[in-house]
């Protein structure tokens, strides 16, 4: 049986890597080891999109037809138009709409077609208007804003890196009400309370400035794919009817940039991805549910510290004496499990910062008892 000395080591290193693995977690010093394990996963866990999402792109193609972009939005008028004739579920537009046409009449058509449709999302975005200042919403002009079925938050969440893992289901100026513009499609369709959102929470969220952009509900994203995975069709062959009604009914329908030079272009852990695109995958997600969430910190400690329990417990027991073994099943498992979680139940424990630990306390228990020799009766 181990000796009083040994369950005193086992205590002590306990406690030291409790304290280590805090110091871990708070920070930071694992997250790219554990952003780098993410995309791994990433890649080689994809899926089929279903066909309810389209995405019709402002592409080349409908460049060379239309024109150069920004176009009047007489055109987006007739594309909506087409869309409801064609019986689509709902339409977001990831185009802002922030400031006047030259032509008034422009913009009155546009709020007509998205008023006849009554299924149009837009974009809310936050900017400051002058360098340095507040930052400020972005809305469609009035007239527009008014005739919308909903507004929806664009904002993408990059992580330091710059790669877009994940997305914000929430997110406003002093507080997160404005749903994302995937999450106020979806709820044309049904009513999504707030507590039935997936992601990480806040906790603080009602203690904000209101000049400061919050965020909530933070997911991270199953990615179908690298860009190209969700079907395109071309603005220009929707807009001139050459698109077969089937391709678009009952189908969420997504405008946005796909054309070098035009829209935000997203890094992902796959490939460079149109920000339409980008919306499509949470949409997808959103819709059948595969959206992953975070650990918060008191989970993500607990489930740690309860790992770092099991070799300190084996260490040195009759019959375990090939203690590099023991370590290597020990890593092995917290990865195993960090694995199970994120594919079995869509939630994420990053397991390096456990992982790390278990190494140091093995490295520990090897120095202080290399020269211990056993006590007898």
């Amino acid at each position: 049986m181990p000796t009083t000395f040994a369950w005193l080591v086992r205590g002590m290193l306990w406690m030291a890597g409790v304290g280590l693995l805090v110091l871990l977690i708070v920070s930071g010093v694992t997250v790219p080891l554990d952003n780098a394990l993410y995309d791994l996963n990433a890649r080689y866990w994809r899926y089929t999109p279903d066909d309810h999402v389209v995405i019709v792109a402002i592409d080349p193609k409908s460049l060379d037809e239309v024109g150069r972009f920004p176009w009047p939005r007489s055109v987006h008028a007739q594309l909506i138009d087409r869309l409801a004739a064609d019986g689509v579920r709902g339409i977001g537009m990831d185009i802002t709409m922030s400031t006047p046409s030259n032509d008034p009449n422009d913009d009155a058509q546009v709020a007509a077609a998205i008023h006849r449709s009554g299924k149009v999302v837009l974009p809310v975005f936050a900017e400051a208007v002058t360098l340095g200042g507040p930052l400020q919403e972005a809305l469609p002009v009035s007239g527009i804003a008014q005739s919308v079925a909903a507004l929806g938050q664009v904002d993408v969440a990059k992580d330091n890196d710059e790669r877009v893992r994940g997305a914000y289901l929430k997110a406003g100026l002093g507080s997160p009400y404005w749903p994302s513009l995937a999450l106020a499609l979806l709820q044309l369709g049904h009513t999504t309370s707030n507590s039935a959102l997936p992601g990480l929470h806040d906790p603080e969220r009602n203690d904000a400035s209101p000049y400061l952009w919050m965020r909530d509900d933070y997911v991270l994203l199953r990615y179908a794919g690298p860009a190209g995975t969700f079907g395109r069709l071309s603005y220009a062959d929707v807009l001139n009817n050459r698109v077969p009604a089937s391709l678009l009914k009952d189908r969420w329908v997504l405008i946005g940039a796909t054309a070098e030079g035009l829209g935000d272009i997203l890094q992902t852990p796959d490939s460079p991805m149109p920000g339409v695109e980008y919306q499509a995958n949470v949409l997808e997600s959103l819709e059948r549910g595969m959206l992953v969430t975070p650990l918060g910190f008191l989970r993500e400690f607990a489930l740690a510290a309860a790992m770092l329990t099991l070799p300190l417990l084996l260490y040195g027991l009759p019959g375990i004496g090939r203690n590099w073994l023991l370590l290597w099943i020990s890593m092995t498992l917290v990865l195993v499990l960090s694995i199970v979680l994120l594919r079995g139940g869509y939630l994420w424990w990053p397991p390096v910062s456990c992982m790390m630990v278990i190494a140091a306390e093995f490295a520990a228990w090897q120095l202080l008892m290399r020269h211990r020799r056993p006590v007898h009766a």
